[in-house]
């Protein structure tokens, strides 16, 4: 058996911790809608009430001082307080929660992992344009079946994020910094140690020696023009690998993971069966080291058994072949698509 499955006692508390997590995101989410702010402004006698739109003093007015404008103004300062003192609550929650699930043993994910993760939330990045592929998305999975992975199939010191790089993108507007430098800006907020190994490099590494890689799928062929080399000006450049576009055509995979601090972060990773397939061909590849090949298959192996025996709703049959190439159909079978 790859794995073992969580006690009840584990099962209430993980579910506790998803619900009042996924009622914190959107109290997060709301109250940014508050974010710049509004404020008076005077101009030439007369004040406008200005809406602030970024961090380099950016407003656009609101319509010069009236009834109907105090009363905009009014109901944003209560607004942004009840915001706020809802996000502060449900944080609470959440803290208390994350000491439950250490004490239970559930803190299963490297924290800089989650830390990264909730910043790429926070940010919209996560699922439209970046999704976790590489051994770390075998958490999320473990996550929704109520399970647990061997430890021996997880431990890893990096973090793979795939970009979609066909996805329009939408970078925070009030972030300056991860306007101009994107990943590499959101994860040196998480810990500010993380750095290029080289200039123009695809990988960041911390003083920890924990790397986190930014990958795309080759283009077809290697110079064709159109999409964007990089998220930001200033970002890492990803690196090229081929043949990743079923984890990009596959159905999204989204779940609640929890930190070995506790706490817990969204992770969107490929559809199960896509990356058990990637994984098979991956360790069919001549140029991968032998270690990596044989965690390779035993990975996909236990995705694949993971899926037949607590994802029914994910088929393994021949309309699950679809979403894959032809010329990697018969790698299905041997993880075990059952055909």
């Amino acid at each position: 058996m790859y794995y073992s499955e969580l006690s009840n006692n584990q099962m209430r508390i993980a579910v506790d911790l998803r619900q009042t997590f996924e009622v914190y995101r959107e109290a997060r989410r709301n109250a940014a809608r508050y974010a710049g702010g509004l404020a008076w402004k005077a101009v030439a006698g007369h004040e406008y009430l200005v809406k602030i739109t970024n961090r380099r003093g950016g407003t656009r007015s609101m319509g010069p001082r009236s009834p109907a404008t105090e009363s905009i103004y009014a109901e944003f300062v209560a607004g942004k307080a009840r915001a706020k003192e809802r996000e502060a609550s449900l944080a609470q929650s959440v803290q208390e929660f994350a000491g439950m699930a250490k004490g239970i043993f559930l803190n299963r994910v490297p924290s800089i992992v989650t830390a990264t993760l909730r910043k790429l939330d926070d940010h919209g990045l996560l699922g439209k344009n970046l999704m976790v592929i590489g051994t770390h998305a075998m958490y999320g999975y473990e996550s929704v079946a109520g399970v647990q992975f061997d430890a021996g199939l997880m431990a890893t010191t990096d973090v793979d994020l795939l970009w979609d790089a066909r996805a329009t993108l939408k970078l925070a507007f009030l972030d300056d910094a991860v306007a101009e430098a994107g990943v590499l800006a959101i994860l040196q907020k998480v810990d500010r140690s993380f750095e290029p190994v080289r200039k123009g490099d695809f990988r960041a590494v911390n003083k920890a020696g924990f790397y986190v890689d930014l990958v795309k799928q080759a283009p077809n062929p290697p110079w064709k023009k159109g999409e964007p080399e990089r998220i930001a000006a200033e970002d890492l450049k990803p690196s090229w690998l081929p043949n990743i576009k079923w984890l990009l055509a596959s159905e999204k995979f989204q779940s609640i993971v929890v930190g070995q601090d506790g706490l817990p972060a969204p992770m969107v990773c490929p559809d199960p069966r896509a990356f058990a397939v990637y994984k098979q061909w991956l360790s069919a590849q001549p140029d991968r080291d032998p270690g990596k090949a044989k965690r390779d298959q035993q990975q996909a192996a236990a995705t694949i058994a993971l899926v037949r025996d607590k994802f029914p709703h994910l088929a393994l049959d021949e309309n699950a072949e679809r979403m894959f190439p032809a010329a990697v159909r018969k790698l299905s079978r041997g993880v075990e698509f059952g055909l």
